[in-house]
């Protein structure tokens, strides 16, 4: 005989949906960390709103979506695919109405990438010198700088075995998701807790990806987006000034993804622009390694040995591409060292 007290089969399925709701419920922020940093997605603030029961969360910035170009209009004066994409050449900074923040009102830029020639790119700026003495210098970034970092720590150990480097590199991270890793914060900590005199720093394609924040959707690669990827790179540059420490911005060489590779295009230009703005470094890679402005190749190949600089993903480096960005990296300190 069977048990007429069991559960049947509907009030199973629904033991086992409220089960699954709470879970979610209970998990959102481990969930969310692991797609923003695996998939570069999040919650829809409405899912957020629902599943935290915070009412403020329905309540969304009236210009966030309404004024946010499409990605396929958004870099100004830039061929669209298939055609290959051009570097850009300078910052149009044009004052715009500010933006609906509620009674919050501040003056706003809008960032307008503009082509550059074939061939060529941004110049690297060498606007510092460090202070006398020995050093204590943070690396900074994702991937690209854990293949970097290891080799110029190594040289400048050998140069000057009273100086200090940290590694700070790690991958998959970048400026766009900071719910991940935090990188402003991070290095603002670490530039209070080791007392730093330099900052390197060396990241990229984990970002060219929409913008999330609290009732606000900032399009990839519109100018609203561009615009907020430079305040992420001015946390670092604000403090690192506030506390005399200087700031080398390496930028990014030619990619072969096309969104990794107009990424860039809006990055090399963020960074150069806001290294001049406040008289800090930007290191040019495109020189090096290949320009944005032309196609991506593996190889230099203009006098010979033919070098294979690149990895097989269009993105990273071979053992000869590493040695020629540190090789840049570790001149650029140099000439910023004060003789002794």
């Amino acid at each position: 005989m069977s048990d007429s007290s069991a559960p049947g089969a509907p009030q199973l399925s629904a033991m086992l949906l409220c089960i699954g709701l709470l879970t979610g419920w209970a998990g959102q922020d481990s969930l969310e960390r692991y797609f923003d940093a695996r998939y570069h997605l999040t919650l829809a603030d409405g899912w957020r709103a629902w599943l935290s029961h915070d009412e403020d969360a329905d309540t969304e910035d009236p210009s966030a979506d309404a004024s946010t170009p499409s990605a396929s209009s958004a870099l100004d004066g830039l061929p669209t695919p298939p055609q290959p994409m051009t570097a850009p050449s300078d910052l149009v900074a044009a004052s715009g109405p500010p933006p609906s923040l509620g009674s919050k009102k501040k003056s706003r830029q809008v960032y307008v990438v503009r082509a550059l020639p074939m061939g060529m790119f941004l110049p690297s700026l060498q606007q510092q010198k460090l202070s006398p003495g020995p050093q204590r210098i943070l690396f900074a970034g994702d991937s690209l700088m854990q293949g970097v970092a290891p080799l110029v720590i190594r040289t400048l150990s050998q140069r000057h075995p009273d100086w200090e480097s940290f590694d700070l590199s790690r991958q998959s991270t970048g400026l766009t998701v900071k719910r991940y890793f935090d990188w402003p914060a991070r290095i603002i900590e670490e530039i209070d807790a080791k007392k730093l005199t330099l900052v390197v720093v060396f990241l990229g394609p984990n970002d060219p990806w929409d913008i999330y924040e609290p009732g606000r959707h900032l399009v990839f690669p519109s100018p609203q987006w561009a615009e907020h990827y430079a305040s992420r790179v001015d946390e670092v540059l604000n403090h690192a000034k506030t506390r005399g420490v200087r700031v080398i911005w390496v930028g990014l060489p030619s990619m072969r993804d096309g969104r990794v590779r107009d990424g860039a295009i809006v990055q090399n230009y963020v960074f150069s622009e806001r290294a001049r703005a406040h008289g800090t470094d930007y290191l040019a890679t495109e020189g090096l390694i290949g320009p944005l402005s032309l196609p991506f190749k593996r190889t230099l190949d203009d006098t010979p040995p033919v070098l294979d600089l690149r990895a097989a993903d269009g993105i990273h480096f071979t053992a000869a591409g590493l040695r020629k960005i540190s090789t840049a990296l570790l001149a650029h300190i140099a000439a910023a060292t004060p003789s002794p």
